[in-house]
């Protein structure tokens, strides 16, 4: 059998076999690329408000949401990245259950709080990331991903432009709508294939990430890092959160507090983000790993100065959203998105009909 035979029956058994699934995970990934703005159009209530002198310590703001849910885990608190942010704790309860709680860095004053799963954004999000079946539908996912960079490469395989370049890109606007199915099925994947093999290929390394991790830095050569942990000290509470951050700030003062996770285990360590000015994750990649006993800062994994293999998997998430090309790549994902349901479309009508065969032929014309 030919290379382009056997990669064109792939495609087609691949299409078939995924095209509803990739069809959801694409369209569902589309809307997430601006899903933060899209919240807080939709709870501004939540997620903006009017600046109103200085703002509180994120520990105030850990205390008053303890004192609201005293018997729900503080799990950490995603710090304001502008004048009108709000602080939002995250709660944790059973084994994987999540509250957001929104409070006004000025005032106080808890805004509101949001269960993971049950607004809009987060729904969509749980079924981009695992179809709502969870760790399963995880696992799913991401071998949907592996299987799509498959279609994408078989797709490129029996593309017609390789014999013939302007015959790739050739529309047939006056043709039957077979012909004309066919045509905007080839010129549209291929076109997009570059962002489709990056997406697909980003998001199943982050569904798979301790054997991509583990094979980025086996390949780099690269010692990975070792787990921390905090000495326990008999009778000695951990210290205060406020004094945890000067700890972080005196290790990257360049970078702006972004996200800090608390310490969940005896000997558990504070987690402090950190995003430097050069730094194109929403979040930063950069983190500052204190003692929750000590203050000692145990380790500092700066983004700028990181090994390959760490700054590999940092940028996975930029590249699988568009975020390190600014507000037009953003945009220009979302277009992206569209593609895989627009290929669905004109394959399912190429597959249906009887003499579909015939239409791959109609290229040597």
């Amino acid at each position: 059998m030919k290379l382009r035979t056997l990669a064109l029956t792939i495609h087609r058994s691949i299409g078939i076999l995924l095209g509803l699934m990739l069809l959801v995970i694409a369209l569902t990934g589309s809307a997430l690329v601006f899903h933060r703005e899209i919240a807080q159009a939709i709870y501004p209530q939540l997620m903006q408000v009017v600046p109103q002198g200085e703002r509180l310590e994120p520990e105030i703001a850990l205390n008053i949401v303890h004192s609201a849910f005293p018997n729900i885990e503080l799990y950490g608190i995603d710090c304001p990245r502008t004048s009108f942010g709000v602080y939002r704790v995250i709660l944790k309860f059973g084994s994987d259950e999540w509250i957001n709680v929104f409070v006004n860095p000025y005032s106080g004053t808890i805004l509101g709080s949001q269960q993971w799963g049950y607004t809009l954004m987060s729904f969509i999000y749980n079924i981009h990331l695992s179809l709502l079946v969870k760790e399963v539908g995880e696992q799913l996912v991401g071998i949907c991903g592996l299987l799509f960079l498959v279609l994408v490469v078989s797709g490129l395989v029996v593309w017609p432009g390789w014999r013939n370049l302007s015959r790739g890109f050739w529309i047939r606007w006056k043709a039957p709508a077979p012909l004309l199915t066919y045509d905007f099925h080839k010129v549209g994947g291929f076109l997009a294939a570059a962002f489709l093999l990056l997406i697909a290929s980003t998001g199943a390394a982050m569904v798979f990430s301790s054997q991509f991790e583990s094979v980025t830095y086996w390949l780099t050569h690269t010692p990975q890092p070792t787990p921390l942990a905090s000495t326990l000290v008999a009778g000695q509470a951990p210290l205060p959160l406020t004094q945890i951050l000067h700890a972080a700030d005196a290790s990257l003062p360049e970078g702006l507090t972004t996200l800090i996770f608390l310490p969940h285990q005896p000997d558990g360590v504070f987690e402090v983000g950190k995003k430097l000015p050069q730094d194109i994750d929403y979040y930063g990649s950069s983190k500052v790993y204190i003692d929750q006993y000590s203050g000692k800062v145990l380790r500092v994994d700066n983004a700028l100065k990181a090994p390959l293999a760490a700054q590999i998997s940092n940028a996975l998430l930029s590249l699988h959203n568009g975020a390190y090309g600014g507000l037009g790549m953003r945009c220009l994902y979302v277009l992206i998105g569209l593609v895989p349901p627009a290929l669905l479309i004109t394959g399912v009508l190429m597959w249906r009909n009887r003499n579909g065969a015939n239409y791959y032929r109609t290229q040597k014309r």
